[in-house]
């Protein structure tokens, strides 16, 4: 089941576990329930875990340490450098903390999290080039990169990885970075998988979700207190895909969950899709994900149903709208 990462030596499952929900993203979480579900992910087949120091401030990274130190050489472990501490100095001082909380002496994949524009890129680059000389990282890479960000970056290094916003809710990436990606052959990790819930079979109207997720393009800023963009957003473009997916639930038999991340499994340039749990029990669930293999033609009606959103939405890759990304 796993399969070599892009032009790595890494060979990793191609779900891989995302850890910000057990450092507390998401609501109250119990650290017993977050070390559960951490070790059953373990358990039903996935290898490639996804942290980053931004998780509460460490705290996910040391709760991957302890629930599976153990494990460490069973494990492919990425996390990322906050943007706030792209100097030099301050990347080579903030991997050696990722370093203590994971408790391990490598980080196999180690991320840009996102563009600093204050900090040459170039100097970025050169500290990540120095952790990897040093046996401190064994690849390195960028998240949150768009299109003329990726050139930057893949005119300084071997970059390893480009980890994205990618689902049928959000396909900007697929206008100009996807592509970039494919020809360079650098593998995209997809976050926000399941889009905080609406790709999980929980909702059957945009109107039914929560207010407090409801931040992304999507979504109309004069209508949900949250989203900090000004745009109207694409809600009857939206609720048109929302329901196509439920129709084709109903037509497959399969989940909402499994469509999403079998459609994601089977795009260009994917190397790893991220999906988090919060418990033991939904770990387990995330076998079926691992698994999930769709046929061409449920394949083609996923992306003809999100085909008009995309258009609407555009190329901004920053699902937020907050003009982080160029």
């Amino acid at each position: 089941m796993n399969r070599q990462f892009g032009n790595t030596d890494l060979m990793t499952s191609p779900v891989v576990y995302g850890c910000m929900g057990g450092a507390g993203a998401f609501g109250v979480q119990e650290e017993k329930d977050s070390i559960e579900a951490l070790r059953e992910a373990f358990n039903i087949g996935i290898n490639f875990f996804d942290t980053a120091e931004a998780y509460g401030d460490g705290y996910s990274e040391q709760l991957l340490g302890r629930a599976l130190g153990d494990k460490r050489s069973e494990l492919v472990i990425s996390s990322k450098v906050a943007t706030e501490n792209l100097a030099p100095d301050d990347i080579i001082a903030a991997c050696e903390r990722s370093l203590k909380n994971l408790g391990t002496d490598v980080i196999d994949l180690y991320m840009l999290h996102w563009p600093n524009r204050a900090v040459p890129l170039a100097d970025s680059i050169g500290a990540l080039k120095t952790l990897k000389e040093a046996g401190k990282i064994r690849w390195y890479g960028v998240s949150n990169f768009g299109s003329s960000d990726i050139d930057e970056a893949l005119a300084l290094g071997d970059i390893a990885v480009n980890q994205l916003p990618y689902h049928l809710f959000s396909r900007a990436i697929e206008f100009e970075v996807q592509p970039k990606c494919e020809a360079a052959g650098v593998p995209i990790m997809c976050y926000s998988s399941l889009m905080q819930g609406l790709l999980a079979g929980r909702y059957k109207s945009l109107q039914d979700f929560p207010v407090s997720r409801a931040r992304t393009r999507m979504f109309d800023s004069r209508k949900w207190a949250e989203a900090v963009h000004e745009e109207y957003g694409a809600e009857e473009a939206g609720q048109a895909l929302l329901d196509a997916l439920w129709t084709l639930v109903g037509d497959t038999g399969l989940s909402m969950e499994e469509l999403a991340i079998g459609w994601l499994k089977s795009r260009p340039a994917v190397g790893g899709v991220i999906v988090g749990t919060r418990n033991a029990t939904q770990s387990r669930d995330l076998a079926k994900l691992l698994k999930v293999k769709l046929e061409d033609s449920v394949l083609q009606a996923l992306t003809e149903a999100s085909d008009r959103l995309k258009e609407e939405l555009g190329s901004d890759i920053d699902m937020w709208g907050k003009g982080r990304t160029r």
